[in-house]
């Protein structure tokens, strides 16, 4: 799976097992994001919608409890 690093320009910066790449952003589905997880199929890339809620969800609770807020 595949993490959208940054976008640049028409590129979405990629990162897997910390190893970059650069795609074009007509290449990826309408409207992904900084912080999305991708995953490459036989017919192109797919956004994994339930994965990257999962994960930003999971980040929110770590930043809270960081900063001294309830979980």
């Amino acid at each position: 799976m595949y993490s959208i690093d940054r976008i640049e320009g028409g590129y979405a910066v990629l990162e897997q097992d910390g190893v970059l790449t650069d795609v074009p952003l007509s290449a990826l589905p309408e409207g992904v994001r900084e912080g999305d997880l991708l995953e490459q199929t036989e017919s192109g890339w797919a956004c994994r919608q339930a994965e990257t809620e999962s994960r930003r969800e999971s980040l929110a609770a770590r930043r809270r409890r960081m900063l001294g807020g309830t979980p």
